[in-house]
């Protein structure tokens, strides 16, 4: 199902309104496409899909799977002696009296489903649990990798555990780590991390950088938050935390790897008032989450990127669910814009879905195996670009096939 991306809702709350009015009159047009682009992640949506990876991965496997909350720590210390309980000899999976943010979400999640299958499935096991268990694989859960900082140091405490390290060097365990999504230097430093776990991320992290659009407004929209980021109390963060400009926000929080000017918190010495106050999503903005990510509207995303023929042809509406999907991709792609979160964030698609597109691309040789356009890709798109004509063959929209005009060429001789 098809839904709308409509984060630009928030500037119609009070303290969307009240966020927007602080840009000076020729920067609030940029200001507002910075939150339309916004990919905003349900508590339905985070939940879902947490939990369907979960089952995933211990569908894999035969032998018992550990569960565990990724959480703050200190990586110096083994994280089973920092919070077994000494009475219980079980592992506290929230320490009381903390602000928990994600963290709590995670273990709720976690315990639920571990609950369907006590025996298989072990929600936060000590050591003795998982010898006892002849636990092989455990599963490390957060919310996003922003830095990667938290869940290595949360590895360095489970590696430098005697117990836990002669498992991992006899290749008795392995570790497989589980976010909901991540920035590319983040994923690059879990990945490199000692303890070599394996990784799923369900979805590309959007980002200012790389979103879709031309290098006008791409440069309007840096120039905004560096500029207004000097009224926050985080200027340095300018780009958010390690300047990752992230571009993506939960509802249970937003990640300080945004821009400054959506959440700096307010200071006597600075009045800057934030669209998520020290991250926090408030009850009038939580109202705007959608249940489910969509995807935005494909011919405003054309324009942004400079496909003013296409977006005016009139064929996205003649080909069908995929074949709009695909002619997205290969206008995008044309436009210089190969990387899969781009085009992930353009299509509303998840990773997975999003790989699968393209390698069809590939197939059909639309793109070369290094995603570059192809003289078969260059003509798909010349043929979708004459205004007002309908090929034969064309499906109706809504349907889930597509048949390219290229291949149908060819097949009418």
């Amino acid at each position: 199902m098809k839904l709308d991306r409509n984060a630009e809702a928030l500037l119609y709350t009070e303290r969307g309104q009240e966020w927007l009015a602080q840009f000076s009159e020729t920067d609030q047009e940029v200001a507002r496409k910075i939150v339309a682009s916004l990919t905003l992640v349900s508590h339905s949506e985070f939940e879902r899909v947490v939990q369907k990876s979960l089952e995933s991965i211990s569908a894999e496997y035969e032998h018992p799977v550990g569960f565990f909350a990724v959480r703050e720590l200190d990586p110096i210390k083994s994280y089973f002696e920092q919070f077994t309980d000494p009475d219980s000899g079980k592992i506290s999976a929230l320490v009381s009296g903390t602000d928990h943010g994600s963290e709590a979400r995670i273990a709720a999640t976690i315990r639920n489903y571990c609950k369907t299958d006590p025996n298989h499935l072990l929600n936060h096991p000590s050591l003795d649990q998982m010898r006892e268990a002849r636990c092989r694989t455990v599963v490390l859960v957060d919310d996003f990798i922003g830095s990667g900082k938290r869940i290595s140091e949360f590895m360095n405490s489970l590696w430098i555990d005697t117990t836990f390290i002669s498992w991992l060097s006899l290749h008795y365990i392995n570790i497989v780590v589980v976010a909901f999504s991540g920035t590319g230097g983040g994923i690059k430093r879990v990945v490199q991390h000692k303890a070599k776990p394996n990784l799923v991320i369900e979805r590309d992290c959007p980002n200012f950088i790389d979103m879709p659009w031309g290098q006008s407004l791409r440069d309007s929209a840096m120039d905004v938050c560096k500029k207004y980021a000097g009224r926050t109390s985080k200027k340095r963060f300018w780009g958010g935390f390690g300047g990752a400009l992230t571009a993506l926000v939960f509802e249970h929080g937003c990640p300080n790897n945004a821009p400054a000017i959506l959440w700096a918190p307010k200071t006597p010495k600075k009045s800057w008032n934030p669209l998520f106050p020290n991250r926090v999503i408030m009850s009038g903005e939580k109202t705007v989450f959608p249940p489910e990510i969509g995807r935005g509207d494909a011919l405003v995303t054309l324009l942004d990127v400079g496909q003013k023929r296409l977006a005016g042809s009139g064929q996205l509406l003649r080909r069908g669910e995929n074949g709009e999907l695909i002619l997205l991709m290969l206008a995008l792609i044309a436009k210089g814009q190969r990387r899969q979160s781009a085009l992930s964030f353009a299509t509303g698609l998840n990773r997975k879905a999003c790989a699968q597109i393209m390698q069809r691309c590939v197939k059909w040789s639309f793109l070369t195996p290094s995603f570059r356009l192809t003289e078969r890709g260059r003509a798909e798109l010349t043929a979708a670009k004459k205004v007002g004509k309908v090929y034969a063959g064309f499906l109706e929209r809504g349907s889930a096939n597509y048949y390219p005009n290229q291949l149908r060429k060819a097949s009418r001789g």
